[in-house]
């Protein structure tokens, strides 16, 4: 059963400034707005520093949420612009956030509804996606100079039945209720967060060469 969000805030986080990719919020903003529908751009807002993708926000119908330059930098945590979010709002803990990040341009509405769904289901205050990781980190190890390099986590398991079920975080969509919003990690989970694993791996655009990839399976 589809599940309400007339009682969600959508928070897109768009800040002007990337090193990977120059800009590429400008050119990926598109895709996220693309999906909301009519009745939930009044609860839709980017939160960003950036003039064009003001416009582009503004044109599209959703709000704006003004960052300040000292929650645009590249050190800044999502955790803090989150807060920022819910304080200049006045949100409530008996509403949500869903924060979609930009950098998934395959994700579809119904891909939020269907999240949020079991984040209302679950009764948990935090959710984010996770899914199987490709190189288990038992496989891993921290390079350092000369050549040399130590194990990443420190083990002594050998055969690969004996490595423990591991997981990556993805932040394809994620949940939050206000009241658990000091408590989570700058990663943007915590303890009780509740782990929804998506059924194929999403591309998180970081680079160019992923836009671009995406764009030609488009056209």
């Amino acid at each position: 059963d589809v599940v309400s969000l007339q009682n969600c805030y959508l928070l897109i986080p768009a800040r002007m400034g990337s090193k990977g990719f120059p800009l590429k919020n400008r050119e990926l903003l598109k895709y996220t707005l693309d999906i909301i529908p009519d009745d939930m751009k009044s609860r839709a807002f980017v939160s960003t520093d950036d003039p064009q993708i003001k416009n582009m926000a503004f044109n599209s119908g959703v709000g704006v949420i003004n960052r300040p330059e000292s929650l645009a930098q590249d050190e800044t945590s999502m955790k803090d612009v989150l807060k920022h979010f819910i304080d200049i709002q006045k949100i409530t803990c008996q509403e949500d956030v869903i924060l979609l990040y930009l950098t998934y341009p395959e994700r579809k509405w119904e891909d939020v509804e269907k999240i949020y769904g079991v984040f209302n289901k679950v009764n948990e205050k935090s959710l984010v996606c996770c899914e199987q990781v490709e190189e288990h980190p038992y496989l891993c190890f921290h390079e350092k100079d000369n050549n040399k390099a130590e194990l990443l986590v420190d083990h002594k398991f050998y055969r690969r039945q004996d490595y423990p079920a591991c997981i990556r975080l993805s932040m394809f969509v994620s949940c939050y209720n206000p009241e658990i919003v000091d408590n989570l990690h700058d990663l943007m989970f915590e303890e009780q967060t509740y782990f929804y694993k998506l059924e194929n791996y999403k591309v998180d655009v970081d680079y160019l060469e992923q836009y671009l990839n995406i764009s030609k399976e488009e056209n």
